[in-house]
């Protein structure tokens, strides 16, 4: 099923279902349908100390000398960066609407905990966005209820980018305010970075850890597909931050693994296209620019996320890089389930015991309370409890 098909239809029994709608979640998946999968995360856990969490073990390229670039392998320059307070960016931000101060609390916990900090953009009610501001109105849903999520959602987006341009910022990556990673989310991205600088032909010391020629990384999404005019991956092998294959959830079509022969435990780094929803991605300042430019003259209207995908797809300049498995995934928390949307009219006696976060193993946002108490020795739950061991080493290869 095409995406834009997906979205029309996602969004159309969202409708039906009286609106249960979130602003920024683009492909408007129903919470009843998360509601049917979380009882596979009441499972018992297992406990693994944050302090022995192996640090990204795979094959890293350290080394800038001639020997590294006759091999025609990434060259790392400054990839130490992706540990720092920004990681590896030159900003950070999140997009948060002003009077949920409860999504902010809690992702400004989890980013302290996880080691780095973070500006809000704030969010945009589409109410307060005119139509005449739109590049059109066709495709554009007649519903007000639709109409203001698409839109508030779109230009809080390209708000993201306009603030890279008129800053003249170099590289940002920005998150949507539920988001929810792997403790070992900096090592992860040393790794993606690593990938990226391949990805993008990086065969000079980088500016940037990820590399100095890409517009946009998606890391966080529900649906992706590498471009088929590029075939070269970056393959992270044994990783035991790759979610088990019945615990993985998508809504629309992704790298099939399997069929491409890795194993279940494998995660790829590649050119992408065709993505849903943003739960967080980084632009170049280039890139920033490209989007201003693309998504004021579309002729049809879409939702931003599949926007961006189709930019991806049909912009041959428009360079884009994904990861499969995601990094970064939507969380649930415990507690009424009418907190999960801004604009919502579920039921406010449904709960749930526990919150729960697709594709995300060790979920920052599960172990707050354990990185809280314990720090950098706290021991970390594995959400799902039931993973098989890994007893290969980690190992990363170009292909």
């Amino acid at each position: 099923m095409k995406s834009s098909a997906f979205a029309k239809t996602m969004t159309a029994a969202a409708d039906r279902r009286g609106g249960m709608l979130r602003p920024c979640r683009l492909a408007f998946i129903a919470l009843s349908v998360f509601g049917l999968l979380a009882f596979s995360f009441n499972q018992p856990s297992d406990h693994i100390p944050f302090s022995t969490q192996p640090p990204s073990s795979g094959v890293f390229i350290e080394d800038v000398g001639s020997s590294v670039l006759e091999k025609g392998l990434p060259p790392a320059g400054n990839s130490h960066d992706v540990k720092n307070s920004t990681l590896g960016f030159e900003r950070v931000f999140v997009i948060n609407l002003p009077e949920r101060h409860d999504k902010l609390d809690a992702f400004s916990l989890a980013s302290s905990l996880t080691g780095f900090s973070h500006e809000v953009i704030e969010g945009i009610k589409g109410v307060t966005v005119v139509n005449k501001t739109l590049p059109t109105l066709d495709n554009l849903p007649k519903k007000e209820r639709s109409r203001n999520n698409i839109v508030g959602c779109w230009r809080a987006h390209l708000n993201f980018a306009q603030k890279i341009v008129r800053e003249r910022i170099q590289t940002a990556i920005v998150f949507e305010d539920d988001s929810d990673w792997d403790v070992s989310f900096q090592d992860q991205l040393a790794e993606f970075a690593t990938g990226s600088r391949y990805i993008s032909g990086t065969s000079h010391t980088p500016r940037s850890p990820y590399g100095d020629d890409w517009d946009l990384l998606w890391l966080g999404h529900c649906s992706i597909q590498q471009h088929p005019a590029d075939e070269r991956r970056f393959v992270i092998e044994n990783d035991d931050s790759v979610p088990p294959m019945a615990r993985r959830f998508n809504v629309n079509k992704v790298p099939p693994l399997n069929e491409l022969g890795y194993d279940n435990s494998t995660r790829i780094v590649f050119r992408a296209n065709d993505g849903v929803c943003l739960y967080s991605y980084a632009l170049s300042y280039r890139g920033a620019q490209k989007m201003l430019q693309w998504q004021n003259n579309v002729k049809r209207f879409e939702p931003i996320d599949i926007g961006i995908g189709y930019q991806c797809r049909d912009d041959a300049n428009f360079k884009c890089i994904a990861v499969f498995p995601q990094l970064v995934d939507s969380h649930r928390s415990a507690g009424r389930a009418s907190r999960d949307s801004d604009i919502s009219t579920a039921d406010a006696t449904q709960t749930r015991e526990r919150g729960y976060t697709h594709n995300i193993v060790r979920s920052t946002r599960l172990n707050l309370d354990n990185l809280i108490r314990g720090g950098h020795s706290a021991r970390v739950e594995n959400q799902w409890g039931d993973l098989p061991q890994l007893t290969s080493p980690r190992r990363t290869m170009f292909e």
